[in-house]
């Protein structure tokens, strides 16, 4: 009797106990930024450095030995075409390479006379067919070719007594003057001016061997110089080159850029970024919502029903901190877009959507 007692105390002793125990609290929701998931377009693009460059490019000499006597520009003056640059005086020489110019010109006549009776030749014997078709391209191409020659010559030759008579050198076309090597006094051989000109310029970019299938001309190029700091200027790629370059193992391709304003110089460096395809109806969302994974890849986290589940993504094409999810996401989901590093699988979620 006495343990059957015992026993009874011991059992209301237990559930005694169970009635006045405090239940866990539950954790308090984590605060996070939701967005739903809509249709949008992105732009996949590529950036690589670049350098200006005018599209009008000039380095001028002179032929004929003579001593500068005045310097009239200096770097980065604008010029007008027909503007005078420098100033020479020539010395007795300067009929010496008069002279050669027009050695040139007899000997380059007379090349030119022979192209051609060969050409009329040729002509006859292609019409009996006793010269195949690739004789009578060789020689129209020699003739051609005797031709240039000639109207070279006869161009060296001007400007040879243009600078015997003048002593000076003028700016060919309207531009900026880059580097300015003459100096008063001083003889003048080699280069004594460069000149950049025209309203637009150009610079080469080069890409990826991969990328060359991607780029074309037309496509829109931005130009970014630490020059303008925020400032973007449009351009336009012009050529692309069919082949990759056996030094650089590069493509490169040829972008043009406006410069009414003429606030782009010659010499500037910067960033190009290309625009190689846009896609539309993509999922894009904000890399900010992405988490990388520590065996690769890419996950996200939703809000379903104010839980948080992670979903693994495929990520696309991605365009500054907007990425193309392939796989994984779907339009109307609710998107954690920011606070993701601080949630977890099955916590409760204190949405501020945007």
């Amino acid at each position: 009797m006495r343990r059957l007692e015992l026993s009874s105390i011991t059992l209301l002793s237990v559930i005694a106990a169970g009635c006045g125990r405090v239940p866990a609290p539950e954790p308090d929701p984590v605060p996070v930024l939701v967005q739903v998931v809509e249709a949008g377009s992105i732009t996949g693009t590529v950036t690589v450095p670049c350098r200006l460059e005018g599209s009008d490019e000039a380095v001028l000499a002179v032929s004929t030995p003579a001593t500068v006597t005045s310097v009239l520009v200096s770097e980065g003056d604008a010029v007008e075409e027909g503007d005078i640059l420098l100033t020479m005086e020539t010395d007795g020489l300067h009929s010496a390479g008069i002279s050669t110019a027009a050695a040139r010109v007899s000997a380059a006549r007379a090349a030119q006379e022979y192209a051609a009776g060969s050409l009329a030749r040729a002509e006859d014997l292609y019409e009996s067919g006793a010269l195949s078709e690739s004789g009578i391209e060789t020689a129209r191409a020699s003739e051609a070719s005797s031709q240039a020659t000639l109207g070279l010559a006869r161009a060296g030759y001007q400007q040879a007594v243009s600078e015997a008579s003048l002593g000076q050198v003028r700016a060919p076309f309207a531009g900026t003057v880059t580097r300015v090597w003459a100096r008063t006094g001083n003889p003048a051989s080699g280069s004594l001016v460069a000149l950049a000109g025209g309203e637009v310029l150009e610079a080469s970019l080069g890409f990826a061997p991969c990328r060359l299938r991607q780029l074309s001309e037309g496509q829109p190029v931005f130009l970014e110089t630490t020059v303008f700091p925020g400032e973007l200027f449009d351009g336009v790629i012009t050529a692309v080159s069919p082949s990759i370059d056996p030094v650089s193992g590069l493509a490169f391709c040829t972008a043009q850029f406006g410069n009414a304003d003429g606030r782009l110089r010659s010499g500037m460096s910067g960033t190009a970024t290309v625009a190689l395809t846009t896609v539309t109806g993509a999922v894009v969302v904000p890399q900010s919502a992405m988490e990388r994974q520590p065996g690769g890849g890419w996950r996200v986290a939703v809000s379903e029903g104010g839980i948080c589940r992670f979903r693994t993504v495929e990520a696309g094409m991605q365009d500054g901190f907007d990425w193309q999810i392939l796989s994984g996401l779907s339009e109307g989901d609710s998107l954690v877009v920011f606070g993701i590093n601080r949630v977890y699988e099955g916590c409760r979620l204190a949405e501020a959507g945007i």
